[in-house]
């Protein structure tokens, strides 16, 4: 837990721009970067490798944050106010919902918008990515889910209007407030959903396949589930975080079994052992230490609160005498120091992205157990892009002229030169491997 930080985000209650975001060391809560005019809400900031994003409220802009300034470092203007954002595991891709239902895709590297699409009716709520990547998931206020490829979704060769949903989930009769995927790749991994409707429904995730239905009482705004999925945490609409085990004794006491699958319903107990009870407020947001020992909350009625999972207990108490409290998260780093400045964030999708992001080099299969690359079998086919040609063309297109296109020459050469010294060698080691030399196989290892 010392080498974990805790990023909470305030409203004020004045104005929006107002509200902050600060960081803290997780085991002693003092703050120790505070960010300033922030005016963001649930479901809209994202941490990346070297900022912090946070799209506000009440303005189409995101804001990114340095971790070494209060202020932000720039204002990305949009053309759409935001209703939710994520980005990717990886870091490349950031994915945003407005509120008319449009779905926007960008890349971080070149700001490039790879796909602007409606996909909901109404506000989309929530997004995430699989673990992998492989896959995007969205909800909202239409009480539907969709999952998306992200290979469709990024190709740029693909026209975007013919990008259809992967699945789809109807289950749900009211908006859906929140989406936790489990850890796995795509075809192994379970998708959990909120909703007002005071459901929580656990789905396969590559096929949206409803598997259990947890009922509350109340009208659920937050989630988290344990990394091993051993228990789900969902914070309700009047201040109440329940606890749901997962597994549970086997009636045969022989060991755990799971308390969800083939669809069952299952009505979640009221018991005040299974709850944690001191925010007064809607619980907005909710997340998990590294262990998962710890749960971190944060609340409509202005607090932040640090609880012991195994005793339900308070450990700490955050007020930081501000607004809502729609923000906790915990951190295992901070962002780099070394801030990298984002380019402008397109918002209208660029048919003319393929045609600029073509393969720099690009080696072509071939049937023949052994095949020379030389620089007389590059080709070029622009100011920027080039690509080896099918084996016996030979046309040089490097200008002699150029110094630069020169230095690629000898690069290219040196690494054909490489590519066929490396062949020669394991050529002869799997010739000597058939005739059984072992002599002979040692000497050319070395």
């Amino acid at each position: 837990m010392s080498d974990e930080y805790l990023l909470y985000g305030t409203l004020s209650s004045g104005s929006k721009a107002d509200g902050l975001l600060t960081v803290c060391k997780l085991d002693t809560t003092t703050p120790i970067r505070t960010f300033k005019q922030n005016g963001s809400f649930c479901n809209r900031t994202a941490v990346i490798d070297a900022s912090i994003l946070s799209a506000q409220s009440d303005r189409p802009i995101i804001n990114s944050y340095s971790i070494t300034k209060e202020a932000p470092m720039q204002k990305l203007i949009l053309q759409e106010k935001l209703s939710c954002m994520v980005a990717s595991h990886s870091r490349k891709l950031l994915a945003a919902g407005t509120h008319t239902g449009k779905l926007i895709v960008w890349e971080l590297g070149s700001g490039a918008c790879l796909i602007y699409k409606d996909i909901h009716f109404g506000s989309i709520s929530c997004l995430v990515f699989s673990q992998d990547d492989s896959v995007l998931f969205s909800a909202g206020s239409d009480a539907r889910i969709y999952s998306w490829r992200t290979a469709e979704l990024c190709n740029a060769h693909l026209n975007y209007m013919d990008v259809q949903p992967l699945e789809s989930a109807n289950q749900h009769s009211l908006e859906v407030t929140g989406l936790f995927c489990g850890l796995g790749g795509i075809l192994d991994s379970r998708l959990y959903s909120i909703s007002l409707d005071g459901s929580c429904r656990v789905w396969n995730a590559s096929d949206l396949r409803l598997q259990t239905t947890y009922v509350f009482k109340e009208a659920l705004l937050s989630i988290v589930v344990d990394p091993a999925e051993r228990a789900i945490y969902a914070g309700t609409d009047d201040g109440v975080i329940y606890h749901v085990d997962l597994y549970r004794q086997s009636r045969e006491g022989a060991g755990l079994e799971y308390t969800g699958g083939l669809q069952r319903v299952v009505e979640v107990s009221t018991e005040s052992s299974v709850k944690f009870t001191q925010h007064t407020g809607k619980v907005l947001s909710l997340d998990l230490s590294f262990d998962s020992t710890l749960l971190v909350s944060g609340s409509e009625d202005g607090t932040v609160i640090v609880w012991d999972i195994a005793t339900h207990q308070v450990l700490k108490k955050i007020k930081p005498g501000r607004g809502a409290v729609y923000l906790a998260k915990v951190l295992e780093k901070l962002p780099s120091e070394h801030y990298i400045r984002h380019e402008s964030l397109r918002f209208s999708y660029d048919a003319s992205y393929a045609s600029s992001h073509d393969v720099w080099l690009d080696i072509p299969e071939s049937g023949e157990s052994h095949v020379a690359y030389s620089i007389s079998n590059v080709e070029h086919f622009g100011p920027e892009a080039i690509t080896v040609a099918n084996a016996g063309e030979a046309i040089s297109a490097i200008d002699q002229g150029s110094n630069e296109k020169e230095d690629l020459r000898a690069k290219v050469e040196k690494l054909s030169a490489a590519y066929n010294a490396l062949w020669e060698t394991y050529s002869t080691t799997v010739g000597l491997k058939e005739n059984g030399d072992p002599q002979d196989l040692e000497d050319a290892a070395k």
